[in-house]
């Protein structure tokens, strides 16, 4: 083939390619359309959102991209929004002011071709759409909807901040957000208040709060939990994924006095695995009192109500007469009475390494109208992650002291060494690992000569030398229905105790060959490893020197 003249002109060169190659469309091809990328459907006032497009030609059941093409771009309304060509078929939209607009843009060169448009929503940084539910219970779970809700700081009812869920937070692809958080006490119906980055204001519409709680009427039938189910973040690869149940905005409502004396608030805990640990947290943010005379809650693997029998109802609750319970006020071995002396508390902590049931009660009487948190979590947590359970876990509960077929020895039974032998119990590991802990140990003493003792004898091991505000104390006592002093009376027999302040402790006691309970109690609160012996001695002698008190690795005196 010949080449090309230089005066061959540059369109018949083109028509002439054009019939030897692919046909190019025309600029009143219908077969052309326009296809619009746009990042997000929601642009802030103020904000700048990148845009772009490209052309397209229908060949049969195909497309081709034609290349090069120019746009013609708009919006509907520039008092909204505004739209700048960057050539190459990219652009630029402005948000003006909050409302709707479409965003509109056509191929230049093809007057057939279809304009299209896109509708955009112009919004303030944080604009509510909604709040749902309307209506919600204290411990309900109101989410928040609308642009930039997930990065509020602050949203409250009536002047009470609201809880926020963890892992709430979520923003779509178009731009739009939401946020979840419990409604505690003592919220009220209002609009909802909001903070965020540099914005704050009021929701439109009112949500309103009722003055219980999602698990009511929980007070003579228990709200009954599930814990096989597992709980809320499972697989989330946090923390979270041991929680099995949480709700930090629980209410504890206004008492009828009319009718009772208390209100009740009571949950059964269920599980299918007694030999799996759990661990049980019960707080009181707004109220300290644990009082007989304010909230006392307990824990324990038997309860029951009577029902259509008059009376106060805090008089017919019952469960089997030897249950074993922990509480806030007081204990229970054997359905006997065992009350220590502890300081108030805020909240309590019941760590188990295996459970006496598969079902498991917390039951509170309260006096007073406050919000309370109640969670459970797989496995056994201690309040400092310094101070691991001890290897006589579990012990919380006397029972778990006794022999049992197949678990003759457990190891928090002690058996005593005669004075003869010389030998005696001592270790110094020992820890009160949650506050408020009480350590059950069974004393097996044998027969004695005339003048022997039992001497026992406890020292703290703080963390830092010279830095101990612990405070435990030592109780020998009977074991119900085996020692009893005073059979029946259902009250625990106290035959010793040592209860000076400090956590250094010794307590010598003539004991008559038997059985008997030792309780190491957590008087002050404060979790502490601690050291015990324990021996038959005669009045002149001693205990061997128990451990010292070195820091614990990782740290150094102060």
């Amino acid at each position: 083939m010949r080449g090309l003249n230089r005066a061959t002109p540059i369109v018949t060169l083109a028509v002439a390619l054009t019939g030897v190659t692919c046909a190019f469309p025309t600029d009143k091809s219908e077969d052309v359309f326009v296809a619009v990328y746009v990042p997000k459907l929601i642009v802030r006032q103020g904000e700048k959102l990148p845009v772009s497009a490209t052309l397209w030609q229908r060949t049969g059941a195909d497309s081709v991209e034609i290349k090069n093409a120019s746009f013609l771009w708009g919006t509907t309304n520039e008092g909204l929004a505004t739209v700048k060509d960057a050539g190459y078929g990219g652009a630029e939209v402005t948000g003006i002011l909050p409302g709707t607009v479409d965003l509109s843009v056509r191929a230049v060169s093809f007057e057939k071709s279809e304009t299209k448009y896109v509708t955009l929503r112009v919004a303030k940084p944080l604009e509510i759409d909604s709040v749902r539910p309307l209506t919600v219970h204290y411990g309900e779970l109101l989410t928040v909807y609308g642009v930039g809700v997930d990065s509020l700081f602050i949203a409250s009812l009536g002047g009470a901040n609201l809880i926020e869920y963890p892992l709430s937070r979520l923003r779509d692809s178009t731009g739009l957000g939401q946020i979840t958080f419990w409604v505690p006490p003592p919220a009220r119906s209002d609009s909802l208040f909001y903070l965020g980055a540099g914005v704050f204001g009021f929701d439109t519409a009112m949500t309103d709060v009722l003055k219980d709680d999602l698990f009511e009427p929980n007070d003579t039938i228990a709200a009954s939990i599930n814990l096989d189910l597992g709980g809320p973040w499972q697989n989330t690869g946090t923390l979270l994924d041991s929680v099995l149940f949480v709700n930090p905005a629980l209410a504890f409502e206004p008492v009828d006095n009319r009718t009772s004396s208390s209100g009740e608030d009571w949950f059964r805990f269920a599980t299918s695995d007694t030999t799996k640990p759990l661990t049980f947290f019960i707080t009181y943010p707004t109220f300290g009192d644990t009082s007989a005379s304010a909230t006392r809650t307990f824990v324990l693997d038997s309860l029951a109500y009577l029902t259509g029998v008059p009376g106060d109802p805090v008089e017919k609750f019952f469960g089997r007469d030897s249950a074993d319970f922990i509480s806030s006020d007081f204990y229970r071995c054997k359905g006997d009475f065992f009350g220590p002396a502890q300081l108030s508390r805020e909240s309590t902590t019941v760590a188990l390494r295996t459970l006496p049931s598969h079902a498991l009660h917390i039951m509170t009487f309260f006096n007073h109208p406050q919000r309370y948190g109640l969670t459970v979590a797989k496995g056994y947590i201690s309040a400092d992650f310094r101070i691991p359970m001890d290897k006589y876990e579990e012990n919380d509960m006397c029972h778990y002291a006794d022999s049992i077929p197949g678990k003759p020895n457990p190891l928090s039974r002690i058996h005593v060494p005669t004075r003869l032998s010389n030998l005696q119990f001592n270790d110094s590991v020992m820890t009160i690992d949650n506050p408020f802990e009480v350590d059950w140990y069974r004393l097996e003493v044998p027969a004695s000569g005339f003048g022997d003792s039992v001497l026992i004898r406890t020292q703290s091991r703080p963390l830092v030398s010279g830095r101990d505000t612990s405070d435990i104390d030592i109780y020998v006592l009977t074991v119900p229905g085996v020692s009893d002093t005073v059979p029946g009376s259902g009250v625990m027999d106290i035959v010793g105790q040592s209860i000076a302040p400090g956590s250094s402790e010794d307590l010598l006691v003539e004991l008559p060959a038997g059985s008997y309970y030792l309780a190491v109690v957590d008087f002050a609160g404060v979790v502490t490893r601690y050291s015990m012996c324990v021996r038959v001695v005669a009045v002149i002698q001693n205990c061997g020197p128990l451990a010292g008190s070195p820091p614990a690795p990782g740290t150094s005196p102060s």
